[in-house]
């Protein structure tokens, strides 16, 4: 049975989600990505039917991984995203995509809740999934 983790990040980290979603896969075809892609702002109208969506995604995920680029940490979504992981007792943590601090600032919430920050090494990371 396959592993679900969670992806949280920003749409304009697309390109380098679906990059690492494809390396991660060919290390371990057991896990299954899932994420909840959203370009509205977390305070629209459409917030909690959103919010609702992604907490049926997180529930369903061992893991969520927040992949951490240059605009990650002035998300709210991710932020809320990783707060509410932690809130439902899922393991969490973080991967620069950069593999470069001073270009990958993590969010808060990471930081928060003590989670680990990771370089992009796709055998460390897959370990890390278990």
């Amino acid at each position: 049975m396959a592993k679900h983790v969670f992806l949280s990040f920003v749409i304009e980290d697309e390109r380098l989600v679906t990059l690492f979603r494809g390396q991660a896969r060919n290390k371990n075809s057991d896990l299954a990505f899932d994420d909840y892609s959203v370009r509205e702002p977390i305070n629209s109208t459409n917030a909690p039917y959103i919010k609702a969506r992604i907490t049926e995604k997180i529930r369903a995920s061992s893991v969520t991984i927040c992949l951490i680029g240059h605009a990650t940490s002035s998300s709210s979504w991710v932020d809320w995203e990783i707060r509410k992981s932690s809130e439902l007792g899922k393991r969490v943590f973080g991967v620069r995509l950069h593999s470069d601090p001073t270009k990958d600032k993590p969010p808060t919430a990471l930081a928060d809740i003590g989670a680990k920050i990771l370089n992009w090494d796709i055998d460390k990371i897959v370990s890390e999934i278990g």
